[in-house]
């Protein structure tokens, strides 16, 4: 059947451009990255097309996906469908194409490492976590008396702060995941020495408790799994030896901690406590929550829609809502919105219920099929810049600079999965929430290192307390990790 032959067809070719690509990258932790990111922009463009076809050519998958086509719009096996599958699979093969073309050769010569202090880092976090918590503690409150549950009542009731909200949780669990990943990653890491206090590690821990609790009660997976996805990277990244198991255990930890949310994001606050109390032994269907969450349908339905509908496109009008986001929504609280909003219009959703659009579907609706193309080309030079700028660093590259090209393949994979979900728009939240606020953090916690110079006969530490910047690369096990 021509639905089976198209999902095979694309696949092969994607697995083949995935095989070629970790080949070019020669580097453990850049291939694990490009298989992360590839692995995503699959699941949320194919992956969930396998159990449709199945279901409706008289199979049964198991898969929950039917309210969406209560919700959205039915799907059937027609020729719009089979052009939704072409439309999508050619964008991953044509994202990887790009990045084969224009991938560099992994640098060979070690990069200078840079001293990394950690405190700016947690400071930062503890201020944004107490902004967050603080804007939505109003919302918290209403949502207890009416005995509703947080997420709906928050995904329903958004006002002008709600962005700002999202923009500080991602202050608050990025950049920490970094620093915990780069302190994991041992005195031989290959871009950061971390030099730590006593409290470092207890803080690191209060932090993540504080943030967990908080996105658990608001049932927020994204920023979770941004950060999940950004500290691995980033240790497997930065590690000369690292541990698998270890690896292994993070990422099944925070798979579960997702499901976790995800399972008892209806509940009502009032009962929250009480019921996960009484049902977190049934919170064990981790692997049923990755092969069958609706995320995999939710953007996967956009551009069957908007095929379906003849919704015709509006030329360049995301790129006229990115020159009005520049203006904060809080100054104007009525500019125009993002394509998402003619996308739902457009295809008669339901309003407030955040579907999501696929990255491919928003590129259509601006310019047409010509759009999905230069959408993917988009990406995946976006994407090569990011990997091939440790390249580019040399004698005369600022701070600011050395950090970017350090933790950029590591944000950009880790923030993949909110841009393949949103238009062209989500490039604002791709540079601002996903780049500068962890570039920020690290380099008000960073210095370069100096040249090694010969070690001062009484001690390594000055009359402050701070490591000389001098014999930083020395320093031993118990001064920095």
């Amino acid at each position: 059947m021509e639905y089976f032959a198209t999902l095979a067809t694309a696949s092969a070719m994607i697995a083949l451009l995935t095989w070629a690509l970790c080949r070019r990258a020669r580097d453990f932790g850049t291939a694990v990255g490009l298989v992360t990111g590839i692995a995503a922009l699959y699941y949320w463009s194919l992956y969930g097309a396998w159990f449709i076809v199945i279901d409706k050519t008289g199979g049964f998958s198991g898969k929950n996906y039917q309210y969406l086509e209560q919700k959205l719009f039915p799907i059937a096996l027609d020729g719009d469908y089979l052009a939704t599958l072409a439309l999508y699979g050619g964008f991953v093969v044509a994202v990887e194409l790009t990045l084969l073309a224009t991938l560099d050769r992994p640098r060979r010569d070690p990069l200078p490492r840079l001293i990394l202090r950690h405190d700016a880092i947690l400071a930062l976090g503890f201020v944004a976590a107490a902004a967050s918590i603080y804007l939505m503690w109003d919302k918290l409150g209403a949502a207890f008396r009416w005995n509703v549950s947080a997420y709906h009542y928050t995904r329903t009731e958004t006002d002008r702060w709600f962005t700002l909200h999202q923009v500080l949780n991602r202050a608050a669990l990025i950049p920490p995941a970094l620093g915990v990943a780069l302190l994991a990653a041992g005195r031989r890491s290959r871009f950061f020495v971390s030099v730590r206090r006593r409290y470092t590690l207890p803080a690191y821990a209060v932090l993540f408790g504080v943030m967990g609790t908080f996105t658990f009660v608001l049932g927020n997976k994204n920023e979770i799994l941004a950060a999940l996805v950004a500290g691995l990277l980033a240790y497997l990244g930065s590690a000369a030896r690292p541990r698998v198991a270890l690896v292994a255990g993070v990422a099944a930890a925070g798979l579960w901690f997702l499901y976790a949310i995800d399972y008892f994001r209806g509940v009502p606050v009032a009962r929250l406590a009480e019921f996960v109390s009484e049902h977190w032994r049934e919170a064990t269907g981790v692997e049923g929550f990755v092969s069958s969450s609706n995320e995999a349908y939710g953007a996967h339905f956009s551009m069957y829609g908007v095929l379906a509908a003849d919704t015709q496109p509006r030329f360049g009008y995301s790129f006229y809502s990115l020159l009005c986001s520049i203006v904060p929504r809080l100054l104007w609280p009525d500019r125009p919105r993002d394509i998402y909003l003619y996308y739902s219009e457009s295809v008669g959703a339901i309003q407030n219920q955040g579907y999501s659009i696929h990255h491919a579907t928003g590129w259509y609706l601006n310019f047409g099929y010509a759009g999905v193309g230069l959408g993917a080309a988009a990406m995946g030079l976006a994407w090569a810049y990011s990997l091939n700028a440790r390249r580019r660093i040399g004698r005369g590259s600022g701070l600011l600079f050395r950090i970017f090209a350090v933790i950029a393949p590591w944000v950009f994979v880790a923030n993949l999965p909110s841009l393949i979900r949103s238009g062209p728009e989500g490039y604002k939240g791709l540079a601002v929430d996903g780049v500068m606020t962890p570039m920020i953090a690290l380099a008000l916690a960073c210095r370069v290192s100096q040249p090694a110079r010969r070690p001062r006969k009484k001690s390594n530490w000055d009359s402050g307390g701070r490591p000389d910047l001098g014999t930083a690369e020395r320093l031993t096990g118990n001064e920095a990790d």
